[in-house]
């Protein structure tokens, strides 16, 4: 009688483990894409922060049309690597673009927009604040 439940527990044992290691494996949560190199866009933003922390609003909302047609450019080669990534930046992008189109922009606006963008560049599966 003792060997049966050995050999039920020596069974048992690693059939268990090897099932909830499965169970584990098959629920756990993917690991998102990258969405690449964003650092031209990123140089592009830190432009518009700079003019924007100078007061030069139309320079900053000239230069943010450059990071528009940059983003949008690549949003075919971007956006089906992390779609959820991709839109947080774009939400972001939205909100930027925006506060600098506003007539007439508010700078305490713009420059949190613009600081939203940058973090949400940095890391993407954060949405932007």
């Amino acid at each position: 009688m003792r060997q049966i439940f050995l050999v039920i527990a020596l069974i048992a044992a690693p059939v268990a483990a090897f099932t909830s290691f499965e169970l584990y494996a098959n629920n756990a949560p993917a690991k998102a894409a990258n969405l690449g190199d964003l650092s031209s866009f990123k140089a592009i933003v830190a432009d518009v922060q700079t003019l924007a922390s100078k007061g030069d609003l139309s320079a900053a909302a000239k230069r943010i049309t450059d990071y528009e047609t940059a983003w949008d450019q690549a949003e075919t080669a971007i956006r089906p690597i992390n779609p959820n990534d991709w839109n947080n930046i774009d939400t972001a992008s939205d909100a930027a673009l925006k506060a600098l189109r506003q007539s007439p922009p508010s700078v305490d606006k713009v420059n949190k927009t613009l600081a939203a963008l940058m973090a949400v560049l940095n890391n993407p599966a954060q949405p932007a604040r």
